[in-house]
């Protein structure tokens, strides 16, 4: 080649070769030849010749294609994405792996838009993403993209802006394929979620420690503690030297044995004992046992519950001897002794509800076997096989009637110490019978009035509501629309009992079966006695006929079992000198006295009882007080109110 060069110079071709010499070392060398002919009179007599190293050059250059190929290597075979994009969005150039898998060949994707690539719910974000990368030359983030086939990958970018050495900006990308990892920590988030919605408010706290026995994570703790309170902390830290020893024993048997356990533990929480499920399994890596993980199920409450139970059940013992009292007397049509038509249109009315769940209400004055009705209605009835529980409304304390009525919960008030049932609770399914309904106070009626429409209530004390199935029956000897013009009776609650009422005749009304009854009372309490009693006189008998008897059936058995007891022979001894004539002089009676000027008050006050300025408070006395005696004296509303106000106001 050196040979060539110089022939070509002599004959006035200057030319450049590059040859390859050895080095005195050994070394090979590249080398650059130029030759020039030297002339003189237009003839060549030498050369000039010219001789570069090029060593350098050629080994830097073998460098940078060994490098350029192990960069194309690297980039065709990266399962990264790399590219080059302007900043419309256009692809310039991408590695063939991604390409791959998004299902594309290069020279596809390099006419797609990549805006089209990008899901819709993502294109915004692109459009902000141009928008981002041109303006501060840099931005990070992701993108979901769509297969050709369909499938949602999730890539996450690290992009730069080119803008020196370049005609037009051009943006270098990284991304990095993310959707395995998505959907695991997503999964992760899931069931993490799941975790804490079942835990949360759960008496359940859940926690791992160390093999040194110290907490390393802790969840619902249950104690009042922060959780952070707990980390790297130790029972004995934490609890009583007593509690703490416990709790460390029983964890290391589980340590030791490799073997869990659960047992019953307790500590004190807030100056209060409290009990615990605790349940302890062994943490293992790599098959050593590195600490324990455990659940701890706060079971104070069910504790006391048991408590409650056991008491209750102690309670129920009590309640069902007195039910089987109550259900072991056997009330019929046989206790209600009579003839009269009276008697007989009342008791027709008896029979005709008693197949039915209406509400009844029973009306008349004391004495008249209004509870005798109540019975017979339930015997009749398709509840006769469950409890007839009843209430006298009269009997019970203001205060303590709504409690009686709905029961309550320990802790409602000062004195209640354990849970109540409530009497309506108890007639669950049964019939609730409640005497002297006319004497609850207001404030009670309307809670009443939504058990009796919904049949549901709460204890006191209790935000818990009970439902009930009951049949109710109510008895009144009160004028109850008096009451409610009065206001001293709810309109609606009136309305709402007085479904299908039933009256009962008082004795003055059914003469006729007061014989009847006498014969029957004397037979009933001379058996008692154990006496023989086989005679009535016919003038006793007479003027017990003629007697208006103001307490009815209850002062007619009273007055008999009297006779009974006094009776020496076989003949009963009527002591008829306790009975009052009917008609007395005004003047020289006492009680008719009392009547005048009651209603003299009556009339004064408008007919008005309760209230500052009502007859009562003039009387100095209690309304029920007043009621009782208007009952006694038998003063009806008629004879110290015009008609016209005797409609209950609105």
């Amino acid at each position: 080649a050196l040979q060539a060069g110089l022939q070509s110079a002599l004959q006035g071709r200057p030319e450049a070769r590059e040859f390859r010499a050895r080095h005195r070392d050994g070394s090979l060398l590249w080398l650059r030849g130029s030759s020039l002919p030297e002339i003189e009179d237009g003839v060549p007599v030498g050369i000039i010749g010219i001789i570069s190293d090029l060593t350098g050059h050629h080994r830097t250059e073998l460098a940078l294609r060994d490098s350029e190929d192990r960069y194309r290597d690297l980039v065709e075979n990266s399962q990264d994405l790399l590219c080059t994009h302007d900043l419309q969005g256009r692809l310039l150039c991408i590695n063939p792996a991604p390409a791959r898998l998004l299902g594309y060949s290069i020279d596809e994707l390099l006419k797609i838009p990549m805006r089209d690539l990008v899901t819709p719910a993502f294109r915004t974000e692109f459009d902000n993403y141009l928008a981002r990368i041109a303006k501060h030359g840099s931005d990070n983030g992701y993108l979901a993209v769509m297969t050709k086939a369909g499938e949602e990958r999730i890539w996450e970018y690290r992009n730069t802006l080119r803008t020196q050495g370049v005609r037009e900006p051009i943006v270098r990308g990284m991304a990095h394929d993310i959707t395995q990892r998505r959907l695991a920590e997503k999964a992760l988030r899931t069931s993490e979620e799941r975790f804490r919605v079942a835990l949360k408010g759960s008496p359940i706290a859940v926690f791992n420690q160390d093999k040194n026995l110290r907490y390393t994570w802790i969840y619902n703790s249950q104690t009042g503690r922060e959780e952070n309170d707990y980390l790297g902390k130790s029972d004995a830290e934490l609890f009583s030297p007593e509690e703490a020893e416990r709790l460390s024993q029983i964890k290391r048997q589980v340590l030791e044995s490799g073997t869990g356990t659960r047992q019953e533990v307790s500590v004190t929480v807030r100056a209060k004992r409290r009990y615990f499920d605790l349940n302890i399994e062994p943490q293992r890596e790599a098959g050593n046992i590195q600490g324990i993980i455990c659940s701890a199920m706060d079971i104070t409450e069910l504790r006391e519950k048991t408590d409650q139970l056991r008491d209750l059940n102690k309670r129920l013992s009590e309640e069902k001897l007195y039910l089987e009292d109550e259900l072991g007397a056997e009330y019929n049509f046989g206790e209600i002794v009579g003839s009269s038509e009276a008697l007989k249109r009342a008791l027709a009315r008896v029979k005709t509800v008693a197949v039915t769940d209406s509400t009844v209400l029973i009306l008349g004055e004391t004495g008249t076997g209004k509870e005798l009705v109540a019975r017979a209605i339930h015997s009749m009835s398709s509840r006769s096989q469950n409890s007839f529980i009843k209430i006298n409304c009269a009997a019970v304390p203001t205060g303590l009637l709504e409690s009686e009525l709905f029961g309550y919960e320990k802790g409602a008030f000062t004195h209640a110490t354990s849970q109540k049932l409530g009497r309506m609770e108890l007639a669950h399914k049964g019939t609730f019978f409640m005497d002297e309904v006319g004497d609850i106070p207001l404030e009670v009626q309307p809670k009443l009035l939504r058990a009796l429409e919904d049949q549901e209530f709460e204890r006191l004390g209790s935000s818990r509501t009970i439902r009930v199935d009951v049949r109710m029956i109510a008895a009144t000897n009160h004028d109850l629309l008096a009451r409610v013009s009065e206001r001293e009776f709810r309109e609606d609650l009136f309305y709402r009992l007085n479904v299908f009422p039933i009256r009962m005749p008082p004795l003055r009304d059914r003469r006729e079966d007061i014989p009847v009854l006498v014969r029957h009372f004397v037979s009933r309490y001379a058996a008692r006695f154990g006496k023989t009693i086989e005679n009535i006189p016919s003038g006793a008998l007479q003027a017990l006929s003629r007697w208006d008897w103001p307490g009815n059936v209850r002062e007619l058995e009273n007055f008999i079992e009297r006779s009974v007891i006094l009776s020496r022979g076989s003949t009963l001894a009527v002591p008829l000198s306790e009975l009052k004539e009917q008609v007395q002089d005004p003047e020289d009676n006492l009680e008719a006295a009392e009547r005048e000027h009651i209603l003299k008050i009556l009339r004064e006050c408008g007919g008005r009882i309760s209230g500052e300025k009502g007859a009562a408070a003039r009387l100095g006395l209690n309304r029920t007080t007043l009621y009782s005696r208007l009952q006694r004296l038998r003063i009806s509303r008629s004879e110290y109110i015009d008609p016209p106000e005797q409609e209950p106001e609105p």
